[in-house]
């Protein structure tokens, strides 16, 4: 297994991913803020459509970080080789209408940066034997 870090960093706080990869697939944790944590996945699949799952941040209120981890999810896509498992969680307390707006800018950049190293870092597929 290996891993590579990204971030990016405005408004006052960052925006964090952590790749991990197995085999072509690849697991991504988006975290950031004052409260990094997990509260939402979303995996996308050259074989299939892109699913998130948001879970319960509060009674009453699920994550809404989905906006993030599907940002990143579209810009990676064109080339993931295999799986891909976008785990995030992000809070800034008290957080500011121009810290929220810069969210999904600091997600696409950190999309980008992941694209541009998985386009450069392809791995080679290990054959998988059934019996």
């Amino acid at each position: 297994m290996s891993e590579q870090e990204f971030s990016v960093t405005k408004e006052g706080y960052t925006l964090r991913a952590k790749l991990s990869r197995e085999n072509q697939d690849v697991l991504l944790e988006i975290t950031g803020g004052d409260v990094p944590h997990y509260g939402v996945v979303t995996i996308v699949s050259p074989q299939q459509p892109m699913q998130t799952i948001a879970l319960p941040s509060r009674p009453g209120h699920n994550h809404q970080e989905g906006v993030l981890t599907k940002r990143i999810a579209s810009v990676i896509a064109p080339v993931l080789q295999s799986n891909a498992f976008i785990i995030g969680g992000l809070h800034v307390n008290r957080i500011s209408k121009q810290q929220l707006a810069a969210a999904g800018m600091m997600a696409q950049e950190l999309g980008v940066q992941i694209r541009d190293y998985l386009a450069a870092h392809p791995r080679a597929k290990v054959i998988e034997e059934f019996s």
